[in-house]
């Protein structure tokens, strides 16, 4: 998963960490803070949005949210897990969602009903498929049920969830005991299905490798929990060891300690304690049960001893080289050699797939199902796979990431989309007011009581009590709502943190205190620039205009359409750009979006349905199914003209004023300023400031040939709010692009090579966000129309606006405040200011 995103100058900015370190992207900070004001019913909507095994995950989830946890640095993360267990105690066995019915004719097989396969057939099911899940067992929930001991996961929290989950989607049918290769091979799976995933999960453990390991008294610790799972309760040896250190080596370990017979447990580790992969509380939840970890010691070989007995012979380990994941290789030492006595030795060693009928398919390699990481896909394109069986170990919350990437995919194809987006988490957030408990900064972190064996070790009872309703509350409390933030530069976060610190240092200490107090009420000097560039920033409107809106004739709704190139009817000034090598299902749906907001798109490939305002390249054909042609050479406009379709021309700094003679020269329609400088290319945006004054060259050689209103202006470049295009339009701009906009709101990454490897939301989620940044950078743009006092945007002028530099004033020719147009001041846009001119915009800036 992604970090969050952090700026060189100190900035955050959505989402917060705690949201992005989770697989399924729940939206943390937001039920954190329906926990602390009660309200529990909104809690669990927020929880169980993406994450359909919810009340599990409250018990058995690894939690990386907690350790991406702000908080976490100083008195400790908030118990985000344990919140979640509280939510879900209280109100999930009652909570259901209303069924959704099946509205889709394709029906999808999947293999294997662990969390990664009952997510995908949920997302599935919730689109209107209908979906068969094919499980092994004689119940669904894979490794869920199987491998997670009930003193952990009760029974009836598994059912809860997978209870919600199928009365949610009726359109899922579940065949149990039902295994591919036994029962149905993938062929007729295929036959029967529109598509096939397969996840089937680790289910088998892997031996330790050593001479031995076949004996009698060495077990495989998945197969022991699955034993003890379905009820049984072996009468173990008085002597038992682990190997291994992972979850599943705790999981063993622990389970055997409550096994009659049971009276000693060691875990043998061949590192350092500190390099346990598993959880810290699993870890110390099994010291606290008096589990010994035998560490840096390494198996070799297993012999049997006596009747019944074995012999684990082992060597000391000490670190080696370090290996590819950073950690160093454990090197045997010389001369170590020891031996262990046990009755029973549980190898914990990993996981691995397997299923006769794949490997025959080579579908299967070295315990794994093969499948790209990216897209899922196998080698035969009707067959997917995710989940552990396919990338091997992880959590549950990881394989229902998997489970919804799978589902998003399939969707994408029975669509119809051979090259969908990459999926990629969404990260929704439900805007709750942030309120605060008064003693938030001093509350330290609440833990859940540990009941450890229990009276009667052999009936499992719960290790960990849920939090009552007080406790849960004070907890949530503790969240520093991170969400609350904005892309300004962090300073609520950075109070907050200010004021724990404060809380947290003794109050005699008055210099540590008065420290702290100053960094607070502290204000940045601002500092004189002398590199001030002409900036749409720099133009405002006249504020005094503001009183016309009392005007009954300036109440009435302030037009917006207009007709590009004389011809294009758009609803809106404002076009998008930058898609042309978008992923097909994201191009579709942003076209059709674009084409619902009245908006058009304006690049080199079509977009959808979108009116296409087509930029024809020097190797490039003009389409017919474009609605307006914008030449990059001025002897083919000329040619186009009279061939149907508004004609124009593109325009950059170098080219300017050609193509604007070329433009009149022609009676071409439409001129294109890129102001980016970049063949309109959103990148180039993100480099350097627009420069502006593009706009007015281009004005003042159409009003020296008398053309200024026969020829549309097109800019772009830096637009990014609806007051920009407002003030671009009042400088004589018929339309404007938006290109980094458009992107930040789709959720793509322009900084990446690939800005849409990565896609922040589904493609019908990031059309939308455009779709509905176009709207609101419309209402916006007619809003400041209407203050000062205009019933058609395209009725603002120059004399609505004054420039708050010199180089904004020189380069748009708008005067400064009361001190008319600086028309004599040597100065050019993008260019840095000297002398008197650099100290008077120093000066308006401060």
């Amino acid at each position: 998963m992604s970090d969050p995103i952090a700026g060189a100058d100190g900035r955050d900015f959505l989402p917060p960490a705690c949201q992005t370190a989770c697989p399924v992207g729940t939206d943390v900070p937001s039920y954190a803070a329906f926990v602390w004001e009660g309200r529990f019913d909104q809690a669990i909507e927020a929880i169980t949005a993406t994450n359909p095994f919810s009340a599990i995950c409250g018990r058995v989830c690894d939690a990386p949210c907690e350790c991406a946890c702000r908080r976490g640095a100083a008195d400790g993360a908030v118990a985000i897990r344990g919140l979640k267990r509280f939510v879900l105690d209280r109100l999930g066995a009652s909570y259901r969602l209303p069924p959704v019915p099946v509205t889709r004719s394709e029906t999808i097989g999947i293999g294997g009903a662990g969390p990664a396969g009952l997510t995908a057939a949920h997302d599935l099911a919730c689109a209107g498929f209908r979906v068969d899940v094919y499980e092994a067992t004689d119940r669904p929930g894979g490794m869920m049920v199987w491998g997670i001991p009930r003193f952990r996961l009760p029974e009836g929290v598994i059912a809860q969830d997978i209870d919600r989950l199928l009365a949610h989607c009726p359109g899922i049918t579940l065949h149990a005991n039902q295994a591919l290769g036994r029962d149905f091979t993938l062929a007729e799976l295929k036959s029967r299905h529109d598509a096939v995933l397969l996840a089937i999960g680790l289910s088998k453990g892997k031996p330790l490798g050593i001479p031995g390991d076949g004996l009698p008294g060495v077990v495989d610790g998945v197969s022991l929990l699955a034993r003890v799972n379905r009820g049984e309760r072996p009468q173990l040896p008085s002597s038992v060891v682990v190997v291994g250190g992972g979850d599943v080596a705790m999981d063993a370990a622990r389970t055997a300690r409550r096994m009659p017979g049971v009276e000693s447990v060691r875990i043998v580790y061949r590192r350092t304690l500190d390099e346990l992969p598993a959880r810290g509380d699993e870890v110390k939840s099994a010291l606290a049960e008096g589990i010994e970890f035998v560490c840096q010691v390494q198996p070799v070989a297993v012999a049997a001893e006596g009747e019944g007995g074995l012999t684990l012979h082992c060597v000391k380990t000490e670190p080696g080289e370090r290996e590819g994941d950073g950690r160093r290789r454990p090197q045997p030492v010389p001369g170590s050699e020891h031996a262990l006595s046990a009755g029973l030795v549980i190898a914990a060693v990993g996981q691995e797939a397997h299923n006769a009928e794949l490997a025959g398919l080579r579908l299967l390699n070295g315990g794994r199902v093969t499948a790209d990481a990216s897209s899922l896909r196998t080698a035969d394109p009707k067959v997917l796979a995710a989940g552990d069986g396919a990338f091997g170990g992880s959590s549950i919350v990881e394989a229902m990431h998997q489970g919804h990437k799978a589902a998003y995919t399939i969707g994408a194809m029975l669509d119809g989309c051979a090259d969908p987006a990459p999926y990629r988490t969404p990260y929704r957030n439900r805007h709750v007011a942030v309120a605060q408990a008064p003693a938030w900064e001093s509350t330290p972190r609440q833990e859940p009581a540990f009941c450890g064996l229990g009276a009667d070790p052999s009936t499992f009872t719960e290790v960990d009590a849920t939090f009552d309703e007080e406790t849960a509350r004070r907890e949530a409390s503790r969240c520093f709502r991170c969400d609350a933030e904005t892309g300004s530069a962090n300073t609520s976060l950075r109070a907050r943190e200010g004021v724990m610190a404060m809380a947290h240092t003794p109050a005699g200490d008055a210099a540590a205190q008065s420290m702290l107090l100053r960094r607070r009420l502290g204000a940045a000097r601002p500092v004189p620039r002398q590199d001030v560039s002409a900036t749409l920033d720099d133009l405002v409107f006249l504020p005094a205009n503001l009183t016309r809106l009392v005007i009954d004739p300036y109440r009435e709704q302030c037009g917006t359409a207009i007709h590009l190139g004389g011809a294009v009817a758009l609803g809106t000034p404002f076009v998008v750009s930058g898609f042309d090598d978008a992923p097909e299902n994201l191009r579709t749906a942003l076209g059709r979006a674009l084409a619902e907001a009245g908006s058009a798109y304006l690049g080199r490939q079509a977009l959808g349905e979108a009116p296409w305002l087509q930029i024809v390249g020097a190797d490039d054909t003009p389409e017919p199914a474009a609605s307006l042609w914008i030449f990059t050479q001025t002897d083919r406009a000329a040619a186009a003209k009279g061939n149907g379709r508004p004609v124009g021309l593109l325009a950059s700094a170098d080219t300017l004023n050609d193509t604007i003679e070329a433009a009149v020269e022609c009676a071409a329609d439409l001129v294109l300023i890129d102001a980016a400088g970049a063949s309109v290319d959103p990148r180039a945006e993100l480099t350097h400031p627009p420069a502006i004054n593009l706009l007015k060259d281009a004005v003042d050689h159409l009003l020296r040939r008398r053309r200024l209103g026969a020829i549309d202006l097109v800019f772009h470049g830096g637009v990014r709010t609806g007051s920009d295009g407002a003030k671009l339009i009042a400088l004589a701009a018929s339309a404007v692009a938006l290109g980094v906009a458009a992107h930040i709101a789709a959720g793509t990454r322009l900084e990446d090579a690939n800005p849409f490897a990565d896609s922040a939301e589904p493609a019908d989620a990031s059309a939308a966000a455009v779709a509905s940044l176009i709207r609101a950078l419309t209402a916006e743009a007619s809003m400041m129309a209407r203050c000062c006092g205009k019933t058609k945007l395209h009725n603002l002028e120059p004399e609505d606006l004054r420039a708050l530099s010199v180089p904004a004033s020189v380069a748009t020719g708008v005067p400064l405040p009361g001190r008319g147009v600086t028309g004599d001041v040597t100065a050019t846009a993008g260019a840095p200011v000297v002398g008197n001119a650099g100290g008077i915009a120093a000066e308006l800036r401060i």
